[in-house]
């Protein structure tokens, strides 16, 4: 078996970690431009199944009030979950956008958590290359 000095180029241990702090960066900047996006504007209002489709389509009927006062009717598509007829569940409601589907939680905090990580070992890992690199020592 080959070490992984054989196959692995030089300058590949040079620049991981500064791509590891880029992505790790680009990943955690997505996750909260989702956060942003799912608590800019939106409300969470109580509903109530009302009627369900066939299971291969996975769809729902809910009646809502919605942040006017009115009560709405609205069939949503369902991720993976099924829904049995009279479960009262959370809808998200963006008012200005005139949208509104079911609140699937926080679905958001893992790109937030492993982007953070990947970063801050990209940005450890780029110091020590630099400080190998640059031949730094410290002072005793």
């Amino acid at each position: 078996m080959k070490s992984w000095r054989s196959w692995l180029p030089p300058a590949a241990l040079l620049w991981l970690p500064l791509l590891m702090l880029v992505g790790g960066s680009a990943v955690l900047a997505t996750g909260i431009a989702m956060a942003a996006d799912v608590h800019r504007s939106a409300g969470l209002f109580w509903g109530q199944v009302v009627e369900v489709g066939d299971p291969r389509d996975r769809s729902a009927a809910v009646e809502y009030t919605g942040p006017d006062g009115r009560t709405k009717r609205q069939t949503f598509e369902l991720d993976r979950r099924r829904v049995p007829v009279g479960k009262r569940v959370q809808i998200r409601v963006w008012p200005d956008e005139g949208r509104a589907e079911f609140d699937a939680g926080d679905k958001y905090v893992t790109p937030i958590v492993y982007g953070g990580v990947v970063s801050l070992l990209g940005a450890a890992g780029t110091v020590v290359v630099f400080v190998r690199h640059n031949r730094i020592r410290r002072r005793r």
